[in-house]
């Protein structure tokens, strides 16, 4: 089978509408890594020599945004999905790095602040962080580019390795420490000896990495498959004593352990296609056990609660601690406590009809499903769990030209239902609120 059989024909249209333009395209990071693995891309990054405005000029027809101050790169939009398409980068210069972020009380020597020196794709290539990173795929013609030479054999042999000196590079980003790690757990590779002795030495460094850029990078691994792998693979390293450090410190406590059977039995179900990758989802079944352990009424695993006011606040207030220093959205917090408040209705097998179409009742049943095969044994539970239907309101929208009309009571209340669906079946692309603090991940992953 071809590598351009596995990439997706809309992503080889966009290459091949820039290189028609007269502009070096490719597809590179972590797409071209899971194809040559001959996994299905989670997404597609591109990466080419137009400028962020000479692209936009390329697709005038459709929806562009330029986003990103430490790395700006064009988001390109097709309906809810976005594909982000940056510029040939190069080492940025020192005397370009002398401006420090307000959360710095001192800039460290070598870290970078501003990457937005434009370059070839060869000086692309070396200011990369991993090599099996770096290799650059053409789907237009075929053709796989690997600039450092090493890339196709790492990944070959399953090696992490960095692209020059390991401690200079995680100097320069402390979310390369993370990523490092992420991808040893991910896909079960080994760190070359001098890339694992820096990631043990400069462990303390992401401390000083931009808060949004950690918490969307949380985000990907708890939307992620492999979360449960992820995590044992943090607490190994003693990665997650800097990362979630409350989580670390009951790591070995039989809650953790729950939640990440949980977790592995989602893995499961999302790589045979049962489940969808809902960051919610991800979120209720790490704090599950937590909640049961504080408000249920055996505080066993498996064991339930009765609802009392103020138990949603109480239980927001235990998610933000599980997950402290890492600030999630509300909306994202809520959809989690709307999910486990709905546990002990799923157990009881009561109500349906009311519940099937309410918001989180998917990721809900989802839980659910994996609560009862590890724990309620309940018989035929998952055919008398019904699947839920899918409501296809027409959305509200205003013509153009027309005065502007208030909608009606009812009007405003559907359309309000509809967002906050929108946001529960939340396995499409998301943003940090704050992702223009950091927007570098297609240089990266």
């Amino acid at each position: 089978m071809s590598l351009r059989s596995q990439s997706d024909p809309y992503i080889i249209g966009i290459i091949d509408r820039l290189q028609r333009a007269g502009y070096e395209t490719y597809l590179v990071g972590g797409a071209v890594r899971d194809i040559l693995l001959n996994r299905k891309p989670k997404d597609y990054d591109i990466s080419t020599s137009a400028t962020p405005e000479e692209v936009r000029r390329v697709f005038r027809d459709r929806r562009t945004m330029i986003i990103g101050r430490r790395f700006r790169l064009v988001h390109l939009y097709k309906g809810r999905d976005i594909t982000e398409i940056s510029t040939f980068r190069k080492q940025p210069q020192r005397e370009d790095q002398t401006e420090c972020p307000k959360h710095f009380d001192q800039a460290p020597e070598n870290m970078i602040f501003r990457d937005n020196e434009f370059g070839s794709a060869l000086d692309d290539a070396f200011r990369r962080d991993f090599t099996v990173n770096a290799i650059f795929y053409d789907p237009v013609h075929d053709i796989v580019v690997d600039h450092t030479g090493l890339g196709l054999k790492d990944l070959e042999n399953g090696i992490v390795r960095t692209i020059g000196n390991p401690e200079l590079r995680f100097e320069e980003d402390p979310v390369r420490i993370l990523r490092a790690i992420k991808l040893a757990g991910q896909y079960g590779f080994h760190m070359e000896p001098a890339t694992e002795a820096a990631v043990r030495k400069k462990m303390e460094l992401i401390h000083l990495a931009s808060p949004s850029r950690l918490t969307l990078e949380l985000e990907k691994i708890l939307k992620s498959p492999y979360t449960s792998q992820l995590l044992r693979a943090f607490h190994e390293y003693g990665f997650l004593a800097h990362y979630l450090p409350n989580l670390d410190e009951v790591f070995d406590t039989p809650q953790v352990q729950y939640s990440l059977a949980l977790l592995d039995m989602r893995c499961e179900r999302i790589c045979g296609g049962l489940f969808r990758t809902s960051l919610s989802s991800a979120i209720a079944m790490l704090t599950l056990p937590f909640v049961e352990l504080h408000y249920g009424e055996t505080h066993e695993p498996g064991g339930l609660w009765a609802y009392y006011p103020g138990i949603e606040s109480d239980m927001k207030g235990l998610i933000r601690d599980i997950f402290h220093p890492m600030c999630l959205t509300h909306r994202t917090t809520a959809d989690t406590v709307c999910n486990l408040m709905m546990q002990p209705k799923l157990h009881a097998l009561k109500k349906f009809r009311d519940m099937v179409n309410r918001n989180g009742y998917s990721s809900a049943r989802e839980l659910a499903i994996i609560q009862n095969i590890l724990i309620w044994n309940i018989a035929d539970f998952e055919e008398r769990c019904p699947v839920p239907e899918r409501m296809s309101r027409p959305t509200i929208r205003r013509k153009r030209g027309r005065p502007h009309q208030r909608m009606s009571r009812k009007d405003e209340k559907d359309l309000m239902q509809e967002d906050e669906l929108s946001a529960t079946m939340d396995s499409g692309c998301e943003m940090s609120p704050n992702y223009e603090e950091g927007g570098d991940s297609t240089a990266e992953e």
